[in-house]
């Protein structure tokens, strides 16, 4: 009986449950951490990847500036990692509109 790794494993199944449509947006997910690093990586969240442009949204100016004075070494970083050939990545700010409960949010908007 042949072993395989449960990372393996379970990498397997993530891409094959999400489909082709979404591949290119699994393999990215699965490096991000290990190209950007703990630090930055939990500042950004991948949104989608779409005609070969990946969005990806951050939490505030500084952290955007950094990884836009970065991109073309973050594109070279997935292709090699991930096998996905990116054309543009666009950053933008998160809104922290998003970050409040659902509550809240209705909270502000109804005064």
């Amino acid at each position: 009986m042949k072993f395989t790794k449960a990372g393996n494993a379970i990498r397997n199944l993530v891409f094959s449950i999400a489909g082709s449509q979404y591949q290119e947006i699994v393999a990215i997910s699965f490096c991000w951490n290990k190209i950007l690093g703990d630090l930055i990586s939990k500042r950004t969240t991948i949104v989608k990847c779409e005609n070969g442009v990946l969005f990806v949204s951050v939490s505030n100016n500084i952290w955007m500036q950094e990884l836009v004075l970065t991109k073309s070494d973050l594109m070279e970083q997935i292709a090699k990692q991930s096998d996905v050939k990116l054309r543009d990545i666009v950053f933008y700010l998160d809104s922290n509109e998003n970050k409040l409960p659902n509550y809240l949010r209705r909270k502000r908007r109804n005064g």
